[in-house]
Order: C-alpha cells, then structure tokens, then sequence
C-alpha cells in the first residue's frame, strides 16, 4: 500500500451520507480504517478515465488508455490472472484503487505531499498485483492518446520531477484551509490537465490522476466532488474532453471551468 505516516490523524468531522454518498466512509474521524465505497464519486468506476484509448503511432507499440467508452471486451491485457479482457479485469482494478484511497484517508493530511515516488507508489499500490512488471514505472515507449501525442518515453521523467515540484509549489500557496477561488481552481485544472497530458504510465493514467486528485481534496479538507461527468452526461463528456484538449496545449480555461462546475461555483 502507499507509505504513508501511520501517526494519529487529526480528528475530521465526519461527512454525511447526503453530503457525498459514501463519503461517511472515506473521510473518517480517528484512525478507524473504513472501505472506500464502489459508489464513492471518486471511486470505483468514477474514477476511471473518460480519454479515447491510446492507440499505436508511428514506430510505437499499441497502448491502451484506460476508459469507460473503450472498456470492451475485444480489449485484451496481459495480467497476472493471464490474457483478460477489460470488463474482466475491472472489477480487480476497481478493488486496487479502493485500496490506495483507503490508504490515503488513513494518513496524515500533511503527509500526501505530491512527489514522483508518491505517484508511481499510486500505480504501484493499485495494479501491482496484475501487472507486476510495470506497474509503478513510467512507460518505456512513445504513445498517442486519442488525437493527443503525449511526450516522448525517455522526456517523462524530468517532465514528472518539474511537474510534481510546479504542483507543490502552486499547491503550498493556496494555504491550509484553502477558499475555493480563481488559484485553487488554477492550481487544480493544472493537476490534473498536465499529469494526463504527460501520460506518464503504460496505462491507468486516468486512474492514477483521480487518486491523486482525490488525496489533493482530503489534503485541504475540501468537499467531495464527482471527477468525471455521469456516464449518461454526454454534453458533460464532451466539455470534459474539450477542456483535456485544450490543457494539453497549457490552456487551462476550459478544465478551470470544468472545475467551478464541480465545486458548484456560481458565476
């Protein structure tokens, strides 16, 4: 699981049902370990990406994003179970990532500092057990995501230092009780927009953004909030991928937007 300080927590009001679903069981009061709920808005399958699936550029090999619109089961991994299908590996991807967050919600707040070893320890902790040979290292190979050509292989590990340093530094200015204003929401779209534009991992890198995400609002005691639009919120999707569009060319604008919806920020 993700090493994190074991030390006692600072006691957190516990959230209402009404307030998020499950988060009751997520931020809990104590040290009392409770199971991050499948239906958690930023758990399970909420979690997942939304990104067209990563397909084979010239002179890569094929590589798959992860994604609810292309978790069929004419997609096939290589596991630890054997050659699976996605439908048949998700309920075990769903079950790593309740994992980490439950890992994540038992540490000290001020312990979830962003880091490339916190990071590939997030993919690690999660497909590990299926995919134990690359899980937790960046990929090896260049890719495409959709229309998107994320940097090459051997760039993404300086990329990852700059931009885990960038995060802290933007993340250390909004304070510890942050307002929900223009910075947060900046520092935020930037989080998010850039890891996925990076496209650090083989595969999972949705995934591994909403945890890290996640780990971010519990970080500040934030609100809960849905990270991807509801699977019918076809107008949702396609201002969400807009926004994925546009941060991959550093235009945070559509994702800060994006990011007023969640947090229900009035105009």
């Amino acid at each position: 699981m993700v090493e994190l300080d074991k030390g006692k927590q600072d006691e957190k009001k516990e959230s209402s049902e009404e307030h998020s679903g499950a988060m009751a069981d997520s931020y809990c009061s104590g040290r009392k370990k409770k199971a991050v709920s499948r239906k958690h808005p930023r758990a399970g399958k909420s979690v997942y990406g939304v990104r067209g699936r990563a397909r084979k550029p010239e002179n890569a090999e094929r590589v798959s994003e992860d994604s609810e619109e292309c978790s069929s089961t004419t997609r096939y991994l290589e596991s630890s179970l054997g050659i699976k299908s996605y439908s048949e590996l998700a309920p075990h991807l769903a079950k790593g990532v309740e994992r980490v967050m439950a890992s994540l919600v038992n540490a000290k707040p001020d312990k979830l500092i962003v880091s490339p070893e916190f990071i590939c320890r997030l993919h690690k902790d999660a497909f590990g057990e299926l995919f134990p040979a690359w899980a937790g290292r960046y990929r090896n190979r260049d890719v495409t995501v959709g229309k998107h050509t994320p940097p090459h292989s051997f760039e993404v590990p300086v990329l990852m230092r700059q931009y885990c340093d960038d995060l802290e530094s933007r993340l250390s200015s909004i304070g510890q009780t942050p307002a929900i204003n223009n910075i947060l929401l900046e520092t935020f779209a930037f989080a998010e927009g850039w890891f996925l534009s990076i496209h650090p991992f083989y595969d999972f890198n949705g995934r591994v953004a909403r945890m890290l995400l996640f780990g971010l609002l519990y970080r500040f005691d934030l609100p809960p909030i849905q990270l991807v639009p509801d699977e019918k919120d076809d107008k949702g999707k396609k201002e969400y991928l807009k926004a994925l569009a546009s941060a991959d060319n550093l235009d945070w604008h559509p994702l800060i937007e994006v990011w007023k919806k969640r947090f229900g920020v009035k105009e």
